[in-house]
């Protein structure tokens, strides 16, 4: 008897076989797309980390080097740049371009003459300023500290960063 088709046994066979092929290509591109998800946010955080970094660099040295300021227990960096008219060299509070930095709520948010921006929003687990000074009181350098957390679901990063600036003279 030559008959043409499959017997059931063979085509549950098949089935089983191709259920379990697509469940393992299910899970390698599942695992793979999250892989994605997280190599994504791990770049974004990176570049507000580094556009950060580049900021206050850039800021600390634009600012009257005699007015940079520390409060807050070292949470909060306050500057002072020159006016963009560049009509005087010497300091004035009130034509002056403000700028702050504070840590407030695991983020870090800079003030620029009255304007917040927020950055790294629940990402920053530890932040610090200090003022490193010498021997006879006079300012010598800035450190910041702080510390990014890279919260992922399967794996958990902290990353430490250092920023350290030294007054000119």
């Amino acid at each position: 008897m030559n008959k043409k088709g499959f017997t059931l046994i063979e085509i549950l066979i098949t089935s089983a076989v191709l259920f379990i092929l697509l469940g393992a290509l299910y899970s390698f591109f599942n695992s793979n797309y999250k892989i994605l998800f997280e190599e994504k946010r791990k770049a974004y955080i990176e570049s507000q980390v580094k556009s950060f970094m580049d900021f206050t660099m850039q800021s600390l040295q634009m600012s009257y080097q005699e007015k940079i300021e520390v409060t807050d227990g070292g949470k909060k960096l306050i500057l002072y740049l020159p006016p963009n008219d560049d009509s005087k060299v010497e300091f004035d509070a009130e034509k002056s371009v403000n700028i702050e930095i504070n840590y407030e709520d695991d983020s870090i948010v800079i003030t620029k003459n009255g304007v917040d921006k927020t950055i790294l929003k629940g990402f920053v687990k530890y932040f610090e300023i200090k003022k490193i000074l010498y021997d006879n009181g006079d300012l010598e350098s800035i450190e910041i500290k702080f510390k990014v957390n890279y919260d992922f679901k399967f794996r958990n990063i902290d990353k430490d960063y250092l920023i350290k600036y030294n007054i000119r003279k």
